[in-house]
């Protein structure tokens, strides 16, 4: 189930494709230290602050943001 929303949001290359995508590791750094305030996306990974919005998110992992809104 997990897969099929990863394909139906257009990010299954990002989790699955190593060479484009993001190591286990930072990915979990990243969503442990998650939050979302007023659409701008906070976390930290190796000690640096990142915050993106929707925008920034989708060209940053070449991913689709359409429907990030309902998230947050």
């Amino acid at each position: 189930m997990f897969l099929d929303k990863l394909k139906a949001q257009g990010w299954f290359e990002l989790f699955t494709n190593t060479p484009i995508g993001c190591s286990q590791p930072d990915v979990a750094e990243f969503y442990a230290n998650i939050s979302v305030s007023e659409g701008l996306l906070s976390s930290t990974v190796n000690g640096v602050l990142i915050e993106v919005d929707a925008r920034a998110l989708r060209v940053i992992l070449g991913v689709p943001a359409i429907g990030f809104d309902l998230y947050v």
